[in-house]
């Protein structure tokens, strides 16, 4: 039970710090690209292993959170939070209904290229 309540009282305590307040537009595109890839048919690889865009998206956006701070512009996300697995140093890659391959970060980078256009 002590432990339990340590662990508590250390989480409460990191939540705060790990929070970012981003400028609204980078948020807003890091919002899309999450959506992107949240929405797409793609297949998302990770280490090894693959993901729909649901459940990829939902991994970069817990690491975002702990990226925090370091994280102001939708290009910090791409390349800080999208380009690489911490533990393994492996790129993430996404890959296409027509089988192709392309490293996540340049995928997102071509994206976020099309959203500021418009």
């Amino acid at each position: 039970m002590r432990k339990a309540c340590f662990l508590l009282a250390l989480l409460l305590v990191a939540l705060p710090l790990a929070a970012a307040k981003r400028p609204v537009a980078e948020q807003e595109k890091i919002d899309w690209l999450l959506s992107e890839i949240e929405r797409s048919d793609a297949t998302f690889l990770r280490n090894g292993a693959e993901f729909d865009g649901r459940k990829a998206a939902s991994h970069l956006k817990m690491k975002l959170f702990w990226a925090g701070k370091r994280v102001q512009t939708a290009r910090d996300f791409i390349l800080g939070v999208c380009s690489h697995s911490e533990a393994s140093g492996k790129p993430y890659e996404v890959r296409f209904k027509d089988d192709t391959r392309r490293p996540l970060a340049q995928w997102l980078t071509g994206r976020l290229d099309a959203f500021e256009k418009r």
